[in-house]
């Protein structure tokens, strides 16, 4: 009986022994193994997060792969005469003395307050922090000009003017006859005073992310496109000064031939 009971004792403090041991291998398993787990994990997930991105930017590839680089080029040029992004005041200024010449009419009169002509940011230097401009706001830029000649030449003229670069909207016309069509038998000659507002748009400041998928134009944004790049548009004439700084607005009393 002693014998066995001697053997009994042995065996479970061999069991116990085992128990021991087991347990301290799991916890040594569980903080050697449990941050390569985690690790594990974490680059799995990475691993397919960048799969995705990847899938994302192959299909982007193949959609600007397909884009036509000089229709682009081509389409923006177009885009930004019609369309400018700063002050187009220069541009104006020759689109309607090229539509007024072709019209034969004379032109003249110009009211225009430009504002800044330099970068557009030094005028939302004083804006409230609560209320500020986005760089893609719509702007516009007014002013007043007068043509005279034949009433149906200036008609034209102003059916013309909504369909030239860059784009203008006529909000107010005045007409003065200048000639009595009752008691002379010349061509009844007639003054319009216009006034117009001409739009820019500041381009925006970045394109996005690059994973940002290409946005491809609809129907209607094609329809538009294709309207406004058959705007008509004239060459813009830029005055020559041997030196300095040319004053757009100081030309007038000038001899520009000295």
């Amino acid at each position: 009986m002693g014998n066995k009971g001697s053997l009994d004792l042995a065996k479970i403090f061999r069991e116990k022994q085992l128990l021991i041991l087991g347990a301290l291998g799991l916890l040594l398993l569980v903080v050697v193994l449990g941050p390569v787990s985690t690790n594990l994990k974490e680059r799995v997930a990475t691993r397919r997060k960048l799969n995705d991105s990847l899938e994302k930017l192959e299909t982007k590839l193949d959609v600007l792969g397909g884009v036509d680089s000089i229709l682009i080029d081509e389409r923006v040029r177009q885009m930004e005469a019609v369309f400018p992004s700063k002050k187009p005041v220069v541009e104006l200024m020759g689109t309607l003395s090229q539509l007024s010449g072709q019209h034969g009419l004379s032109f003249g009169g110009v009211s225009l307050s430009p504002g800044t002509l330099g970068e557009e940011e030094a005028a939302k230097v004083k804006k409230s922090k609560k209320k500020t401009a986005t760089p893609s706001e719509l702007r516009d830029l007014k002013f007043g000009f007068q043509v005279g000649g034949a009433f149906a030449d200036i008609l034209a003229f102003m059916t013309d003017l909504e369909n030239v670069a860059p784009v203008m909207k006529i909000e107010e016309v005045a007409l003065s006859i200048k000639t009595n069509p009752l008691f002379e038998e010349t061509i009844t000659v007639v003054v319009a005073d216009i006034n117009v507002a001409a739009f820019y748009q500041a381009p925006p400041k970045t394109l996005g992310a690059v994973s940002k998928p290409v946005e491809l134009l609809s129907r209607e944004d094609e329809a538009l496109l294709k309207k406004l790049v058959n705007f008509k548009t004239f060459e813009a004439v830029f005055p020559v000064a041997p030196t300095g700084k040319v004053d757009l607005f100081g030309l007038a009393g000038q001899d520009l031939g000295e």
